[in-house]
Formats: C-alpha cells, sequence, structure tokens
C-alpha cells in the first residue's frame, strides 16, 4: 500500500518551515478513509510529465481510479451549484488522486475525516508564458481562443499576448462581473474565453491562492501572492520546479515510496517545453506586471524545494 513518508526530518531542520499537520501526516493512499493527493497542476510546468509517470501509474498500482478536474467545472469549485458540489464530493470520497488543472481548494469538499495532500510544480514565470504561446501556436486551430490576429511589428509571443488581452478589456465589466459570479450549472471542459485570458496575469498565484483570486479581474490584488505563499508554506507536502527536475522528481518519489522515473533533464527544462532561444526582451518589458507576483512565489517554491532536497540527500544534485 502507497504512503507518504513522515515529515519529522524536514520540519526539524526547517521550523520556520513547519507543515500543518493535517494535509502531510503519514496517512495510506488511496478511497476514503485514506489520504487523497492534491496536485496543482500549472500549465506548461511537466505537470504532465509528473501526472503520466509517476501519479496516475502509483494511484493505478492502488487500484483507484483517479479524478480528472475538467476546468469548466472542478476547477471553478467556488461557483460550483448544489447538485455539482454533492456530485464532486461523491466523486472525491473514492478518489486517491486529481489530477490536471485545479486551483487549490478541492479539500473543502471533502469529508473532515478524509486526510489529504497538496503537491505542485512551478516553472519561471516568462518561461512558462512562452511555452503556453508555443503550445497554443503549435497545436491550437484557433491558437487557444486568440485567434484571429496579426502581428504588427514586435516579436510573434507579444502580439499573441497583446491579442487576448485585447480581447479580455473589450468586454463589459459588468458582463465580467456577470459571469465571474455566476453558479457553474453544467460541468464543462474548458475555462470559458474571459476567464482564459484573465489567467495570463500571474497565473500560478491565481493557481496556488485559489479561492476568488482564481477568478478575480485583471490585474489580480497582491492579496493573491500572500495567500499564495502561505498556502506553500503551510499546505503543500511537495513543491517542485520544472528547472530542477530531476530533483524534483526525486523527492516526490520518495515521499510515495516508489521508483524515481527517468525524465529529460534539467537542461532540457523536461520533455514539455515547445520553447527555444530566450523570451523576447520587447514581451518582457509589455508583460511585466504579469508575472510580478508569479515571480516572487517561485522564488518561494525554490526554498522550500532546497529544504525538501536537505531532507533526502540522495536527490541533491
Amino acid at each position: 500500500m502507497g504512503s507518504l513518508l513522515v515529515w519529522a526530518a524536514l520540519n526539524a531542520t526547517t521550523p520556520h518551515r513547519r507543515l500543518t499537520n493535517r494535509p502531510t501526516r503519514t496517512a495510506p493512499l488511496g478511497p476514503a478513509p485514506r489520504a487523497i493527493v492534491l496536485f496543482t497542476h500549472l500549465r506548461r510546468c511537466g505537470g504532465s510529465f509528473v501526472e503520466e509517470a509517476l501519479l496516475k501509474p502509483h494511484a493505478k498500482r492502488l487500484g483507484s481510479k483517479p479524478l480528472l478536474c475538467k476546468e469548466g467545472a472542478l476547477a471553478r469549485l467556488q461557483r460550483l451549484a448544489h447538485p455539482l458540489r454533492r456530485q464532486f464530493k461523491r466523486q472525491l470520497a473514492e478518489a486517491p488522486l486529481v489530477w490536471r488543472h485545479c486551483p487549490f481548494g478541492a479539500h473543502e469538499l471533502l469529508g473532515d475525516e478524509r486526510p489529504y495532500v497538496y503537491i505542485t510544480m512551478l516553472r519561471k514565470p516568462f518561461s512558462r508564458m512562452a511555452s503556453w504561446f508555443a503550445y497554443c501556436d503549435k497545436y491550437s486551430r484557433d491558437k487557444c481562443h486568440t485567434a484571429p490576429y496579426q502581428v504588427h511589428g514586435g516579436s510573434k509571443i507579444l502580439n499573441f499576448y497583446q491579442a487576448r488581452k485585447r480581447k479580455y478589456d473589450s468586454i463589459e465589466p459588468s458582463k465580467l462581473d456577470t459571469a465571474r459570479n455566476a453558479p457553474v450549472i453544467n460541468a464543462q471542459t474548458f475555462h470559458p474565453n474571459w476567464l482564459e485570458y484573465a489567467l495570463d496575469d500571474n497565473y500560478a498565484s491565481r493557481m496556488v491562492a485559489g479561492g476568488a483570486y482564481h477568478d478575480a479581474p485583471v490585474p489580480v490584488d497582491g492579496g493573491a501572492i500572500t495567500t499564495a505563499r502561505q498556502n506553500l508554506r503551510t499546505q503543500y507536502a511537495f513543491v517542485g520546479a520544472l528547472e530542477r527536475q530531476r530533483e524534483s522528481l526525486c523527492v516526490l518519489s520518495a515521499l510515495l515510496g516508489v521508483a524515481t522515473p527517468k525524465a529529460s533533464g534539467d537542461r532540457l527544462k523536461g520533455p514539455t517545453t515547445h520553447t527555444k532561444g530566450n523570451v523576447p526582451e520587447d514581451f518582457r518589458e509589455a508583460f511585466a506586471a504579469y508575472v510580478a507576483q508569479d515571480d516572487q512565489l517561485y522564488a518561494e517554491a525554490l526554498e522550500l524545494l532546497d529544504a525538501h532536497v536537505e531532507a533526502f540527500p540522495r536527490c541533491k544534485s
């Protein structure tokens, strides 16, 4: 039976990083009353590799079916209508793992007796945004709800995000407020377009803060980073970074008590990058505000990863 390892060594060596008892306590993984892993899978941060190579196979070995978090459904858990809330509560009671793009907060739908563990992977914010652009440009027919748009000068990535920002800004504020506060009655696979554009703004902070910050207007206020940093420190048993993929996978594997999967390595930033070269300077200058909070969160993540690696010496590079 899979289990989480005791965090006493980490807590002893880094008392200022003490993790709360309930979400990180040692417990077998699996259906209730066993513990559930809540994976805050941030787009373009190597999360798909973690799911396919590590988390989902581990859940399968436990004989349990993971729960897919659809962006237009459970990912908007703060707005779920009561029938959907009841549905997801039933599903969460049986699942050993929630995978894909759920923000922080899914534990609110668990019973009081169910242990839970949050984990996540982050990435340098501008690199993540560049990877999202490259993915949309290569694989999405409508460029992730951005087409049609034309390149009028400057880098292609700059024009891509400017087009998305124009689409967001063109929506009347009253209509945005109505859409943001409307209950989610029918589960959808993907976010509505307005939320797709809003999530360009400090995406990682919105996801890790969860709650109202996930759907908040652009620009998201400074409370998002404060809440996100607090959540990382107190609610996440594991925080990795794609730029340090080998160390991250080693730590997570140690926590789960399984073999570490092979990966492409830190130099290539993992198997799912779709980025080449440096991020253009014109894009960096124009969208600096869109990564300001995420830069702080990424620095926090690296500190936590350092503490994790110290607890597992074999994971040191």
